[in-house]
């Protein structure tokens, strides 16, 4: 691994373990979501399921779900602070489904033993998407189902949109897949078969601008927002504020939009 990809990894394990305790805050985009890539991966009962990138478990628990006591699902995340939050609540749950710290690129299990293989909105953090879609590839089965979700339009597009209108340049992730075509490329050169790749859209209620504000702190963009001076973070709320609420009422909604895309091994 080259020093770059090294350092990306390390930027993204200490982004994800400073924002585990508020990760999916407000409405509930990312469970909501994680619920439609279990629906689109066709997970029946008592199959052996791999979650990678877990997070806060919002595909992790929708699995559980499908799968019945029969069932196994497994979960991997680089960040060991969401490992442990989300290992807390499976136990609160009374859910026999834990989460391990690993590397999606370096999988530590045999070849060949999931039926399914899911990731959540995580493949843009992989410095080398490529490995690691190998990777999912050789741990899942013959015959097996692996599906993957990208944003298409964020849960922080209304920041990111003010900030373009204030001029404030952000950077996004080297690997972002905004594209259907682009992502069943990607899954196809890998060699899954069978790709299909759908938009999936869902409006999101919320109470204020405060709330937006802070389920934002709670995603890959808190380090953004906290690098803001004072006088930038308050022109940008300002921003916010006409965009979503030109008339002054503080309840609004916002789109967000998933790429999922499914393939078969």
């Amino acid at each position: 691994m080259n020093d770059d990809a090294a350092a990306r990894k390390a930027r993204a394990k200490t982004q994800f373990n400073t924002v585990a305790a508020e990760y999916d805050a407000g409405p509930g985009c990312f469970a909501h979501f994680g619920r439609r890539l279990v629906n689109a991966a066709e997970i029946k009962p008592g199959q052996r399921v791999l979650d990678v990138a877990s997070g806060r478990g919002a595909v992790l628990f929708a699995c559980a779900e499908q799968l019945g006591k029969k069932g196994e699902v497994v979960g991997v995340d680089l960040a060991d602070a969401m490992v442990r939050a989300t290992n807390e609540e499976a136990a609160r749950r009374g859910m026999s489904g834990r989460v391990q710290v690993m590397d999606a690129e370096h999988l530590d299990f045999p070849d060949a033993i999931f039926d399914r293989v899911l990731c959540g909105f995580g493949i843009m953090f992989f410095p080398d998407q490529m490995r690691a879609l190998n990777e999912f590839r050789r741990v899942m089965k013959s015959g097996g189902r692996f599906a993957v979700s990208t944003w298409r339009v964020a849960q922080t597009s209304e920041i990111e949109a003010a900030m373009v209108e204030l001029g404030m340049q952000r950077t996004k992730q080297p690997g972002w897949i905004t594209e259907p075509d682009d992502l069943s490329k990607l899954l196809t050169m890998v060699g899954f078969t069978e790709v299909s790749v759908r938009a999936d859209s869902q409006s999101f209620r919320y109470a204020d601008v405060e709330e937006y504000w802070r389920q934002a702190r709670g995603t890959g963009m808190r380090r953004t927002l906290d690098e803001l001076s004072p006088a930038d973070a308050q022109q940008l709320r300002g921003a916010l504020m006409r965009r979503v609420s030109p008339e002054g009422q503080k309840e609004f909604h916002s789109t967000s939009t998933a790429l999922i895309a499914v393939g078969c091994g």
